[in-house]
This record gives structure tokens, sequence and C-alpha cells, in this order.
């Protein structure tokens, strides 16, 4: 799958498809409104002010970004952008753009898009090129080409780090059949860095190293039973770092004397890895039972994720019932994790991580939610084994947390009120080598908030008490606060004036404390009725008793106005 070789099919397949929908859409002209514009665009400016010595933001920014959807009888074309001045500051783009056409069991990507092969494959990264999906009744066919990131040389001119890299290239293609719920699918995925031989020799890039990755997955959901259903996402990859060099050499000569190959360039340092992720579920009327499997080798790689974590193993079930007409919920969960899987690490970590929760909810007024969570890990050293030293480390989490809301409404005046309250346990106990004592750390959180809304009048209010306590090594600091919020509207809340203002006091041992104060003020007018505009304020100011401290603050004007594309609505047919 080279990329120049289907590079050319991404610019024709959307005009084939476009022609073929108006072909279509001309036998339906006048038997409904043809052409819809749905979505909304939104731009700001802002500008920024502050004491620190490093500011958060340029002292003045802004910003275009929309979604729009062109719908052309049964032909969609959804398009997105977003335009930025940050454009400067991002070696990467920031400015992105793209449209995906869609017709019946057919969608085109073109720009900057992100679509989803298989969860170790590709999924989530955006890329600028172009992709299509289609899928008639059962058959399901993915495929896209298109470029991961730009090149960017390292710049010992300047201050600033800049991380280089190189530009990046990759294609996928997915072949499947069945539905969302039940079907089998094949993919697979190739990635390669482009580079200039002469630049990396010269240290352009820095210590960075080219890639190469080829992953091949396998994805299924069956429906074992009507409440029993499997899922298994199982892939293979090859993976080289390092420059490609232009011969073979050794061994790998005899299988092939051409070092590019159509699909990888496989050799002596090639890293194989394998990953699988299964899990069984169980599912009727108030009762669920899962159990889960996920291994990831530490040489796995896919260049189409953001992030993998690998060299890990995690085995996990849960359980969940429900009680009185399902007002009251009950779950369980329990699961054990490793990593050292190939045992060539000094320390292997084993951890154990269980959890219970219940939720009561009667339905309009009373909702509780209890939780716990138990966190514990073992870290075991490889030279154990061999009777030269014992050292181990066990550590330990406990989480609690409580949430209690009520809510009650009036329908007759349109108001509604609401209470909640939060309370938060976590401890961490460290039990170090036998050399070290152990170690607890404690925290504990609270809140209280009440609310209330009249509709009739747009006028809403609410306040909140916050505490948080965090204890460690005999030491102890507090954080306490207020908040308070309110919105008014005017003229059939067409206007809206919104303010709101939280106040903490920070206090500790061998701590002088500091205050904080955040406030914000914003405008908000609606005219006609797809336009707005607002106006908004924020201020974020601290003083400190520390005498090695200073207070600082930062403020923050910013000017809004979006606008709103709604699809017109048929007039009624008189008779």
């Amino acid at each position: 799958m080279q990329c120049g070789r289907i590079g050319w099919l991404w610019f024709v397949l959307p005009a084939l498809l476009e022609s073929r929908a108006m072909a279509q859409d001309i036998e339906r002209i006048g038997k409904k409104d043809g052409l819809s514009l749905t979505g909304g665009l939104s731009a700001f400016g802002a500008g920024y002010t502050t004491d620190l010595n490093d500011p958060r933001m340029a002292p003045f920014t802004w910003g275009l970004s929309g979604r729009l959807n062109l719908s052309i009888y049964d032909l969609q074309i959804p398009f997105s952008f977003t335009f930025s001045e940050k454009e400067r500051e991002f070696r990467q783009p920031f400015n992105q753009y793209g449209l995906s056409p869609r017709y019946k069991w057919a969608t085109a990507h073109i720009g900057h898009r992100s679509m989803h092969f298989s969860e170790l494959t590709m999924s989530g990264q955006r890329f600028f090129g172009g992709g299509l999906e289609l899928m008639p009744k059962k058959f399901r066919f993915a495929a896209m080409h298109g470029r991961l990131r730009k090149e960017i040389f390292a710049d010992t001119t300047i201050e600033a780090f800049v991380e280089p890299a190189f530009e990046r290239w990759c294609s996928a293609v997915k072949v499947g059949v069945g539905s969302q719920a039940s079907h089998v699918d094949l993919a697979l995925f190739r990635a390669a860095d482009r580079y200039d031989g002469i630049a990396l020799r010269n240290g352009r890039y820095g210590g960075e190293l080219p890639e190469e990755n080829l992953v091949v997955g396998f994805g299924a959901a069956i429906q074992l039973a009507k409440p029993l259903q499997l899922q298994v996402d199982a892939a293979g990859s090859l993976h080289n770092v390092g420059a490609k060099p232009r011969t073979r050499e050794g061994a790998d000569n005899e299988v092939s004397n051409d070092y590019d190959t159509f699909l990888f360039n496989l050799d002596q340092s090639t890293r194989r890895g394998s990953a699988v992720k299964t899990g069984l579920s169980y599912n009727m009327t108030g009762f669920t039972l899962s159990a889960n499997y996920e291994r990831v080798d530490p040489l796995f790689q896919s260049l189409g994720n953001y992030f993998f974590l690998r060299d890990v193993e995690n085995i996990r079930g849960s359980v969940g019932t429900g009680l009185f007409k399902q007002k009251l919920r009950l779950t369980a969960s329990l699961g054990v994790q490793r990593n050292n899987l190939q045992d060539v690490l000094s320390t292997t970590t084993r951890r154990t991580i269980g959890g219970a929760g219940l939720t009561y909810a009667s339905g309009k007024v009373v909702t509780i939610m209890l939780n716990w969570n138990n966190f514990e890990a073992n870290v075991r050293n490889a030279y154990e084994a061999a009777g030269t030293d014992t050292l181990t480390l066990r550590q330990v989490s406990d989480n609690l947390t409580l949430n209690t809301s009520l809510r009650f409404r009036n329908t007759a005046k349109g108001s509604t009120r609401g209470m909640d309250i939060a309370l938060g346990y976590q401890g961490f106990t460290n039990e170090g080598y036998p050399s070290q004592p152990q170690t607890t750390t404690v925290t504990y959180t609270g809140s209280l908030g009440y609310r209330s809304q009249m509709k009739k009048r747009a006028f809403g209010w609410g306040a909140r008490l916050t505490m948080s306590v965090f204890e460690s090594a005999g030491l102890s600091r507090t954080r306490n606060g207020a908040s308070l919020n309110a919105r008014k509207g005017f003229n059939k809340d067409r206007t809206g004036v919104n303010v709101r203002a939280a106040f903490y006091l920070n206090r500790g041992d061998r701590y002088g404390g500091s205050t904080s104060l955040v406030a914000n003020a914003g405008l908000d007018q609606r005219l006609g009725e797809s336009h707005r505009l607002g106006l908004g304020v924020n201020y974020n100011g601290r003083s400190t008793n520390d005498r090695y401290e200073n207070n600082q603050y930062q403020l923050r004007v910013q000017a809004t106005y979006s606008v709103e594309f709604r699809k017109r609505e048929p007039k009624p047919s008189t008779p």
C-alpha cells in the first residue's frame, strides 16, 4: 500500500459520489426542499494583561471556528474549520479545515479529518488527506491516506525549545461484514517517516530517529446468545526505528536483496509485538456481568494512536444489579494488573484494583451515590529471587465519595430549586523498604451547593461552599472557599447579564497562607433568531503572606460573535 499509488483516489471518489447524488436528486426536485444549510460559526477576540513574569497568554488573541452541514436532498456535506493566530505558535497545524460529504451509505473525508479503524490500529489520530467509508447493508469498508504531522527541523538560533519531527505519512484500510453490534473486521495500517538523509546526518532533526510501522488487526463482536456477547480486538505490529539502510546484510540478505518492499522493510532490527483485548458480557434486565482481559507486549507499537500503555496485562471482572424497580443499583468490580511480561526489567509491579458502588434514585427528588475504590501495588525487585537482597514496596490507595442531591420543581410557577452535598476521602499509604518508615497521606474534601432557577422571571442564582484538608508527614494544609453566581435576563431573555465571584482562603503549617479571588462578568445579546454577541471580563488575583512569593493578577477581556443556521420548518399547508 504505497502512498503515491492511491493518493489520486481521494480526489476522484468525492466527485463521483457527488455526480451520482445530483443525478438521483434531479428526479426529486419540487417534491421537497432540496437545499439546506445547518450548523454555526463563532469568532472571538480577546485582550490580556498580567503582572506575572511568565504570562499565560499573548496580549491579543483571536479565533474563528465553524461546523456546517450542507444538505442537497440525500447528499450530506459536513464541513468544519478552525483558524487562529495561534498558528504562529504551533509548529504542527493549529488551523484546520475539512469536510465529510455523505450520501446514503457512502461517506468521504477531505482535509483535516479523523477516522476509526480499530482501537489497536488507528483510532482518533487527526490527519490531513482523504478517506472513504462504505457501509451498504452488511458490508463494511474504510480506507484513508494522509499526513499525520509536518516536518520540523531543530532550531538552535532561538531560546525556546522546539521539538523536531519527521514528516509522517500513513495509509489504512478496513474490510468487514456485519453491523455495529455484531461484526467481523480486518484492518491494516502503515506509517512511515519521510526525511532528508543529509539533514539527518547533520543533526537537523536533533536526536530524533525516523520510524516505520505496520499493524494488522482483527476485530469482532459476536452475539453468542441473546444476553451474551463476546468482543475481540487483536493486532500484531512490526516497527523499525532508525535510518533505512541501502542494502541488506547478513542472514536477511537471503530473504530479499531489495530493502524497499511493498508493505514493510523487514530486517534483523525489526521490533515485533502483539496486543489483544477481549471482553465477555452478560446483560439481562436489571443485571449485568462482564469479564475483560487485556495484554499489550512491550514492543507492540501503533503510530495510528496518540498513546499506548505497553508492557501491561489486565484481568478485570464486574457485576451490577438493580433492586426495588431499579431505583437502587449495586455494582462491584475487581481487577489485577502486572507488567514486565518478558521478564527483562529489574522490577515487577503487581496491582490489585477493587471497587464498589451504590446508587439510589427516587425518580424526581432524591439521588444518592456512594462509591469506594481501592488500589494496591506491590513492587518486587528481581534480585530478591536470587537471595542477594530483599527489596519490596507496597502502596495502598483508598477513595470514598458520597454525593447527595435534592431537586424540587414547581411546574405552575416554572421554578426549580436544588441542593447537593459532596463528601470525599482519599488515603494513600506507602510502605517502603525496611530502612524507610511508612508514610501516609490523607485528603478530605467537602462541598455544599444551592441553586435556584425561575424561568418566568428569567433569573437564576446559586451559591457553593467548599472545603479541603491535606495531611502528610504530620503537616496539614487547608483550602476553604465560597462562590456566588447569578444571571438575569431582560427583553424576553434576549439580553442577559451574568456575574460570578469565588473567594478562596489557603492556610497551612509552616506556610504564610494566601487568598485568591476569581471574578467573572458577562453580557450576552441575541440579535434576531440566529445571531449572538457577547462580552466577558475575567479577573484572577492572588495575594500571599509568604515573603518568598509575590502577589499576582491576570485580567482578560473577550468579545464573541456567533451565528446559528437552522433548517427552515415547512409552512403548514392551507386547506
